[in-house]
């Protein structure tokens, strides 16, 4: 009976009741159905972009990833709307795989640049930390060096990342043959105020293996009454790589 009723139902009311009933958000032992209020004000509050944009800092934490970042992150940008409102916030834990990676980001983006090296081992939680909080701006995107920025992404940071929600975006998952899907179960590219992420502590530094400091962000924000928008971004892509991901990894959602 159920199968059935799901399969006549359109689309639209059959997401709408997994996100009512589902949604990991809902699932999560420590908060249940009361993010059902904590979703609905922050999607009244992120319905419209607001007129005077806030400048953002794009925060990444690198490693030998150098090719990725130039050829994707910064040439995504230099075809994004109000490039002037964009810093760089760059964190290299020690990458060695060009010879100066400073000075080939300068080489291709002439925007302003914060960045910082420093020869640690490299984990996403410590590094993405670390570029968040060198950065400048209030409004911060944090972003892999394997991913294109949709030309909107000022507009779609300011319009998303309130005081009250944070934006982590369902990405396109570019697949080796040149295939994708939304990357719908990753919550890695966020969008947010600095001072939020700041408050409720960052990723957490005590993960260092591969995963899972990304989906304990989530819930965190709403342990923190922020709700988290998701939306479907065809032109956010992520690049194919070989995972680093353990054959025995078993994912929280």
């Amino acid at each position: 009976m159920i199968k059935w009723l799901k399969s006549i139902l359109p689309f639209k009311i059959k997401h709408f009741l997994w996100f009512v009933f589902k949604a990991p958000q809902r699932r999560w032992h420590e908060l249940g159905y009361k993010t059902l209020w904590t979703d609905f004000i922050a999607r009244m509050i992120s319905r419209h972009t607001p007129k005077n944009l806030q400048p953002i800092s794009i925060c990444i934490g690198i490693k030998n990833r150098s090719v990725n970042l130039i050829d994707f992150v910064l040439n995504s940008l230099e075809h994004c709307e109000h490039k002037h409102l964009i810093t760089l916030s760059i964190f290299d834990a020690g990458s060695t795989d060009l010879l100066n990676l400073k000075q080939s980001i300068e080489l291709n983006w002439k925007g302003p640049l914060i960045y910082t090296k420093e020869e640690i081992q490299f984990t996403r939680s410590i590094t993405f930390n670390k570029a968040v909080k060198q950065a400048k701006d209030n409004l911060i995107l944090i972003c892999d060096a394997d991913m294109s920025l949709p030309y909107d992404i000022v507009k779609k940071v300011n319009q998303y990342a309130t005081q009250k929600s944070a934006w982590f975006p369902h990405v396109w998952f570019q697949n080796e043959d040149g295939t994708g899907r939304y990357y719908t179960e990753s919550t890695g590219m966020l969008a947010c105020y600095k001072s939020i992420y700041l408050e409720i502590g960052g990723m957490d530094e005590t993960i260092k293996e591969w995963g899972k400091e990304d989906w304990l962000l989530f819930f965190e924000f709403y342990k923190h009454k922020i709700g988290c928008i998701r939306t479907n971004e065809p032109h956010f892509v992520h690049h194919f790589h070989e995972s680093l991901k353990p054959k025995d990894f078993k994912p929280l959602f």
